[in-house]
């Protein structure tokens, strides 16, 4: 996510052709403030047909090129939606229109969340949105740069109930990976970390949380690490790689800088 249109997006476009991927999925903000979608359309060209995308904040009304990305891509109005992709469920949601109990997207998560887990062939839930729920402090001051508030509690516990496996988004201009992380009800802000190991997971409760804000705008750096972030860094740009192996029973995911 974070891509808009300078040099360094085309790098971190051709890093992505590099690794041959099955589906591309954006976490949002492709361009920055225009009327028009133009440069991005022409970068991505090569990956528009693998594209899956999540909208941003910078692209989420007629102004800003919705309407552009609606017929490019096919999106519908609200711009959520879920898909199969060989045995891994995918949830598309859109941070930018109501999303609390109640409103249409909510109701739409929770009815697909409990449908899937009535499907025995689906070993993995990933979740996609460009505003995330945690982060680490950084130098973007804004509310929305601090976690969703609101975002993340009425989210989150469904999440967990459902047992989501892996949230992507955006949103801050760096790379973030958390530990599984289970919701504190009593403080929503300090996650309940369900593993004290930094990788190799067998199952663990709770979901892994990863910023990717790497696509090619500046960065915004990072000033403290909270203690639930496993990895984190604001200086290189790049994609996470994630591959699905074993019959479906082992995900890997690495982040592979433009420079390889």
């Amino acid at each position: 996510g974070d891509f808009y249109c300078n040099d360094e997006t085309e790098d971190t476009i051709e890093n992505i052709i590099s690794s041959n991927p099955e589906m591309i999925i954006t976490t949002g903000d492709h361009v920055k403030d225009v009327k028009s979608i133009k440069c991005w359309a022409e970068m991505s060209e090569p990956i528009k047909n693998k594209i899956e995308i999540a909208i941003g904040n910078h692209e989420n009304s007629a102004k800003t090129g919705f309407n552009q990305y609606k017929k490019s891509l096919g999106l519908t109005s609200n711009a959520y939606y879920s898909f199969d992709h060989r045995n891994v469920h995918f949830i598309i949601m859109n941070t930018q229109t109501p999303y609390i109990a109640g409103s249409s997207q909510y109701n739409f998560i929770k009815n697909d969340l409990a449908t899937v887990a009535d499907k025995a062939n689906n070993n993995w839930i990933i979740v996609v949105m460009h505003e995330p729920f945690y982060t680490s402090s950084t130098s973007c001051k804004i509310k929305s740069c601090q976690g969703i508030g609101d975002l993340r509690d009425t989210y989150h516990p469904l999440f967990d109930k459902y047992e989501v496996d892996l949230v992507l988004g955006a949103h801050l201009h760096n790379y973030q990976r958390t530990a599984p992380l289970e919701y504190n009800s009593a403080s929503s802000t300090k996650p309940i970390t369900t593993s004290k190991i930094s990788s190799k997971y067998n199952d663990p409760k709770g979901e892994i949380h990863v910023i990717v804000g790497t696509g090619g705008i500046n960065f915004h750096k990072l000033v403290g690490k909270n203690s639930y972030i496993v990895n984190q860094q604001s200086s290189f740009f790049g994609h996470l790689n994630v591959d699905i192996t074993n019959k479906g029973q082992v995900l890997t995911a690495k982040f592979i800088q433009n420079n390889g």
